[in-house]
């Protein structure tokens, strides 16, 4: 795997780390807390640390286990009464040519996993650094009724001869749609480290 570094405002993402010890990320949490603190220049309330640390041990723990993620990252203007957005990417291989359908299978849901009402909006996003690629927008109806919505970046990286995902997914689609140029400007900030 090699590192995806971004040249975003750090004081806007975190770098979420994954697979490390309970020690470590514990002490990263403390971090995020005080740096989410300073952010909304205000001390966090009590269930506003619990919650966040709850949410955030729980994403951490479900992107190594069960997707598999390389890195994660956290944006850190949404309120924090609100469950942080959480980023990840994963990097894949490529051993076929690199192609529009190639692309389009990266970016978009697995269609024999569509749930009824799934609305997908697939659009070209272009990146400084890998190109041409694809942004997917996927809503969706939760098991509680709540609107759910996910964004899917993907590029092909013949250089690194790689395929780069990054996504995230939330709850509150007004929260998303809201940070849509933010999140937007930090998929175009996102590179592959040459040195790893």
């Amino acid at each position: 795997m090699m590192i995806v570094e971004t040249h975003s405002d750090p004081a806007l993402w975190f770098h979420m780390p994954l697979g490390v010890t309970k020690l470590e990320f514990a002490q990263w949490l403390d971090l995020q807390l005080n740096a989410s603190a300073l952010l909304h220049r205000r001390k966090l309330t009590w269930r506003e640390k619990r919650q966040m640390k709850k949410f955030l041990e729980g994403s951490a723990a479900m992107l190594h286990d069960r997707v598999g993620a390389d890195q994660a990252f956290v944006f850190g203007p949404m309120p924090p009464q609100a469950a942080p957005l959480v980023f990840f990417t994963k990097q894949f291989a490529c051993d076929e040519e690199h192609s529009p359908l190639h692309l389009s299978m990266l970016a978009e849901p697995d269609p024999t996993g569509a749930i009824a009402g799934d609305r997908v909006e697939t659009v070209p996003f272009v990146s400084p650094h890998f190109g041409e690629g694809l942004r997917c927008l996927r809503s969706w109806t939760g098991p509680d009724g709540a609107l759910m919505l996910s964004v899917t970046y993907a590029w092909n990286d013949p250089a690194h001869n790689i395929d780069l995902v990054l996504k995230g997914h939330y709850d509150d689609p007004t929260l998303l749609e809201a940070s849509f140029d933010a999140i937007d400007d930090f998929a175009r900030s996102i590179r592959i480290n040459k040195q790893v």
